[in-house]
Formats: C-alpha cells, structure tokens, sequence
C-alpha cells in the first residue's frame, strides 16, 4: 500500500502545468477553524502506581502526547488513587496507588479530565477519593464522577470545547468502589440514579459522555453486560460510552436504540493506556476521538497505542469501518448518514484531449476559483517516469492510459494534468481543495476501491486505498464551510 501512494504521487508530480498563483501566496493554504465543532478523545485505563512507578519514568505519556493534546478534549479512566496513605489490606492485593505529584504527569500529557470512578478509588481508605480529587484539581484536571454526596458524584463535569458545552459523567459499574457518605465517594450503577444523571446532563450539554468502568476482565469481544448498560445510556440521551475495565480492547459500535437519527459510539472497552500487566493484549489500549456538532457524534476514529516498559507509544490510526470521510487528511468512520452536495457537472467538453471518463465541477484546488475535474484516458505517451513501469500495469487493451487533469472552465486550459496513474479513476466527486475518488481495474469499468485526493500544493496527496465498492461524494462533515471527501455505500 505504502509503494503505491508513494509511486502514484511520484507520477502525478510530474503532470505538466502547474497551478497559476499570485506572487507570495500560500501554495497549500490552511483551512478555516471549526466553528461549533468539537474533537474529543478517550481512552482507557491508565495505572501510574505499582510497576510503572518503579520505572521512575518522567515522561511516559511523551509518545503518544502529540495526541492527546491534538483535540479539543483528552479524557482517560485513572485506575490508581492518587494519595499518600498506605493501601489497606481490606482493598485486595493490588495496590495500585500512586503519589499525588503523579498528577503532574497527566497534565504534561495533554489530560483535560479523568474518571476516576471506579472499584480501586478507595484503596487507601475512606478519604483516598478527596486525596485524588485534590491532586487533579492542583493539575487544573477535572475528576469526573466522584463527590462528597451521591448528588455531587453523579452530577456531569460541564467543560467548554470547540465551542460547545460537553458534559462528562463517569460510573463504577463494579460495585465495588466507595460510596459517598460520610467520606466523599465515586457514582455507582444505580439505573435511576444514572438515567436522572444523564437526563440532567443532555438538558444541560450539547453532548454527552460517560465513563462506564465494568465487565469481565481479559475478554476481547464485546462485553454483553456493558452493551445493556450503553444501551441503555442510549436511550437516554449519551452520545458517547467509553467504557474501561476489562484491560483489553474491545470493538467499537455505533448505538440508535431510539430510532431518533442521534448515534451513540459505544466502545465497551478501551483497553490500558498504561497499565504494568503482562496477560496478553494489556499492554495495548484504543484512541477513540469523535467529532461531534451540536447535534450529536458526526464521524469518530480510532487509533492504538502500545506499553512496553517505556514511554507509550501511538501506534497510528486504524482504517475507518463502513462510510468514511477525509478530515484533516486522514481517514473517520461517519457514525451517522450525511447530506451530500450534489454533484455539479461540466455542461460542456466538446474538444477534449481524451476519453472522459467522468467529469465534475468545483475548487479542488482550493485557491477559490472553480475548476473542471475530468478523469480521462488517453493513448500512451512516454514519460521518463512511466517508461520504468511496466507497459502491462499502466496501459489498457485500448493502448491509453489513465489520467486525472484539473482544466479552466471555458476554454479547457489544463492547470495541473497527472502524468499516469497506476490506479485508474472511474468516478469522481470534487470538494474544497480535494477529491473523492473510486478506482477501477485498468481494464475493467467495476469500482475495486476508493478513496481521497488532497491539494498539497503542486499535486495531491492521496489517503490510503479503502478496499471495495465505494460512490465517490462530498459534505462539510466537520462545521468548517468546506466540503470534506465522502466515501458512501462502504459495507461496515
């Protein structure tokens, strides 16, 4: 895959003529900030006692912390009290707690909130959740779910993101951690106490999100217990359930159960952020950012991190399931159907060099003047680059090859023409500074992948293939005023 993105834009750089720009202008302007738009990120547990405080390590978050402070909000599950008491012999084997100044470390990382309820809260005695609140709220972290009443424990953290109001809730699905009362505790699954939370947060935020710490430990598929609790925070108005407990990942789903067109994005676990274990698939814990608007969860992804006994470490972002849209230059999984632009088509293109193969109009190349985007064919001229390839793996039955050329309306002047393409374009939409794009065998006319095209500049630089049928469409998916590129009809 890594051959063919290189080699595509090896060939499409040597085009021919270039864009047409003023003298000092920015060849690969920025977009517009999001307006009323939110990035949200949340992973699993993250353990700073026992083991990984033996490691002394100052910096564990630094491979994955250009990450965490990419979005709008970082939030993760904090499994190890934050406190200077000793653990009680009551609260099991596993002491997991960490000293205070530990706080400082997730603030380095870019953490904006943390859980923190969950059945090691209270594992150093009746006050350790005030020690662990205090230690966050030093850090300007917000502790979510924990309070000196059942009132407070359960009452959403309200955070200002991009511009919209995000409530936060998190719930010990366990049962096991401390209740408030006389000492401040964690909120607890109670159905009525929770289903009042949630209520209360959805009239109060434009977006909901809980924390749900719970289910078997060590299984990798979906948590049958934690599913019936995120449906029922579905149902009552989450648009986000992160879930974390069994210490290993699990698959992410998107939730309808209402039928009211909000999605939920339920991830029932997201495995360890950091943790010391050894069992199989603890040392590896999922990135679920989201994009949400005002009205709910628009696209998410998700992404993998690794531990080994050194700083964590991203390891990048998985491949979106289902429709897909390209933000920012890089794949998500639209949890919901979009609007599509229609697609608006050249009236004419009498005279043109080639076979047109599909034809759109619009600013592809985002310098704010409507181009003529044609997919073509065309009988096979010699490059320097393309006589390397070969002949079989370029040109079709007919003797032509592929191309795609950006052309000025009217009278057709190429702006910017790639030389030849190893994966043919059978159907194109055009956006804001990109394509959407489906690909076809050399010679055959069905769509065997797709994908999107970005402006760079001097060319574009494709997203990775998306394997399968795919329809090529455009739609503003993150609130920016600009079309982003669309791959619909994807099975997930």
């Amino acid at each position: 895959m890594r051959r063919l993105a290189l080699a595509f834009v090896l060939l499409a750089a040597c085009a021919g003529p270039s864009v047409e720009r003023g003298p000092g202008a920015d060849p690969s302007p920025a977009p517009p900030s999001a307006a009323d738009t939110a990035r949200l990120l949340f992973t699993g547990d993250v353990m700073l006692g026992r083991g990984v405080a033996a490691l002394g390590s100052p910096v564990p978050f630094e491979g994955v912390r250009h990450v965490l402070t990419a979005p709008d909000l970082a939030v993760a599950n904090l499994e190890s009290p934050l406190t200077a008491r000793l653990h009680l012999a009551a609260a099991g084997p596993n002491a997991l707690e960490a000293p205070p100044g530990s706080a400082a470390l997730l603030a380095a990382a870019g953490f904006d909130a943390m859980g923190v309820a969950n059945n090691h809260a209270g594992d150093a005695g009746p006050w350790t959740v005030a020690d662990t609140v205090g230690a966050l709220d030093a850090e300007a972290i917000s502790a979510v779910g924990a309070g000196a009443t059942p009132a407070e424990a359960f009452s959403a953290r309200i955070v200002e993101a991009g511009g919209l109001r995000v409530a936060l809730l998190a719930i010990d699905a366990t049962g096991l951690g401390p209740r408030p009362g006389p000492a401040p505790g964690v909120a607890w699954w109670d159905r009525s106490l929770v289903r009042a939370a949630v209520l209360d947060a959805r009239a109060d935020a434009d977006v909901v999100a809980v924390g749900l710490h719970g289910g078997a430990e060590y299984v990798p598929v979906v948590d049958a217990g934690q599913l019936r609790r995120a449906r029922l925070l579905a149902s009552w108005g989450a648009d986000v359930v992160w879930g974390h407990g069994p210490h290993v990942v699990q698959p992410i789903r998107v939730l309808d159960p209402d039928h009211d067109g909000r999605p939920t994005v339920v991830a029932t676990s997201l495995g360890n952020l950091l943790f010391d274990q050894h069992i199989p698939g603890t040392r590896q814990g999922a990135l679920l950012e989201v994009l949400a608007g005002p009205s709910g969860v628009e696209a998410f992804r998700v992404g993998t991190a690794s531990y080994d006994e050194g700083p964590v470490v991203f390891d990048g972002w998985g491949p979106p399931r289902g429709d897909a849209a390209g933000v920012d230059g890089t794949w998500w999984t639209l949890a919901r159907p979009p609007e599509p632009e229609p697609i608006a088509r050249p009236a004419d293109l009498r005279g043109f060099d080639g076979d047109v193969v599909d034809a759109a109009l619009g600013d592809a190349d985002a310098d704010g003047r409507r181009e003529v985007v044609v997919a073509f064919r065309r009988p096979f001229r010699p490059t320097e680059v393309n006589v390397l390839l070969p002949r079989r793996s370029i040109v079709d039955a007919l003797g032509r090859t592929a191309h795609v050329g950006l052309y000025a309306p009217g009278d057709l002047r190429p702006l910017w023409v790639a030389g030849t393409l190893i994966r043919p374009v059978g159907a194109l939409a055009v956006c804001d500074g990109s394509l959407a794009v489906a690909y076809t065998a050399l010679d055959a006319p069905g769509v065997v992948a797709a994908g999107a095209w970005r402006w760079g500049g001097f060319g574009f630089v494709p997203l990775p293939e998306l394997p399968g049928p795919g329809t090529p469409a455009c739609a503003d998916v993150n609130g920016d005023d600009l079309l982003d590129p669309l791959v619909l009809g994807r099975s997930p």
